[in-house]
């Protein structure tokens, strides 16, 4: 078992070995201690909105950021996935395949000493963003039930964007959702293939897009999602996200802070 940080998500995986190359054949949602001194990572970092917002792309770097103080300075567009979460329901592998599909990906969190209400992001969870053509999205979402039962509250996921290309953007985003729910949501993570970074390609790289494989310092991440993946369990363990963490640090309407319409 070993630990990895894809794009800022943490999780532990089995990996069973075959020659060179490690194949996966287990997954837990988990955190732990990064490296730090010599064996640290390096992320790219960028500041916006006076320091309200941060972008911060951990893996397949550097983004082009330019343009993006503008954009966010701008009119903010929304669209709607369609794609609704419950209470106690894992969202787990949604983190991962935008993060694996998604070019451009990184992640978007909010200081909220300095929130003036510009985007909305839960406190403490970053959210999953793309940036392309001087345009960022985000997702976020909206609740659609509620209830004291946190089994029958339900929340949307939508994506908002900023920039001349924000609506293109969003609605790509939005489909790559659309695209979880319909073929990854009931089958859960997909195979991963650890080869050594200086390996050449092979049949699980070939025709694979760019956004299925992710270089690591030491290694090279194939992530196959398809019908082989192993089927979701029916319920969300201990620990993993779930709808019902989208309700933290989301005040009701009418607090002052910023609320979900």
């Amino acid at each position: 078992m070993l630990p990895l940080n894809i794009h800022g998500y943490t999780r532990a995986i089995v990996f069973e070995r075959q020659g060179e190359v490690l194949r996966s054949k287990g997954w837990t949602y988990c955190g732990f201690v990064r490296d730090l001194g010599s064996q640290a990572h390096t992320a790219q970092v960028l500041d916006l909105a006076n320091g309200q917002l941060q972008i911060r792309c951990e893996d397949g770097g550097p983004l082009d950021t330019d343009g993006l103080e503008t954009a966010v300075a701008g009119v903010r567009h929304e669209e709607a996935t369609g794609v609704t979460v419950g209470g106690n329901e894992s969202f787990e592998t949604l983190q991962l395949y935008l993060a694996t599909r998604q070019k451009g990906f990184c992640r978007l969190t909010l200081d909220p000493s300095k929130d003036t209400g510009l985007a909305q992001i839960t406190r403490g969870n970053p959210a999953a963003a793309v940036v392309a053509e001087g345009a960022l999205a985000y997702l976020t979402h909206v609740p659609v039930t509620d209830s004291d039962d946190p089994d029958q509250r339900r929340h949307e996921f939508v994506v908002h964007a900023f920039g001349d290309q924000g609506p293109t953007l969003a609605q790509q985003f939005a489909q790559a959702v659309r695209d979880w729910d319909r073929t990854v949501r009931d089958r859960g993570y997909p195979e991963l293939f650890v080869h050594p970074a200086t390996a050449t390609a092979t049949a699980s790289t070939d025709g694979l897009a760019d956004e299925a494989v992710l270089t690591k310092r030491s290694s090279r991440l194939v992530f196959t999602w398809d019908d082989k993946a192993a089927p979701r369990p029916g319920s969300a363990p201990t620990g993993q996200p779930t709808g019902q963490d989208l309700l933290v640090a989301i005040p009701p309407a009418g607090t002052g802070g910023p609320a979900c319409a």
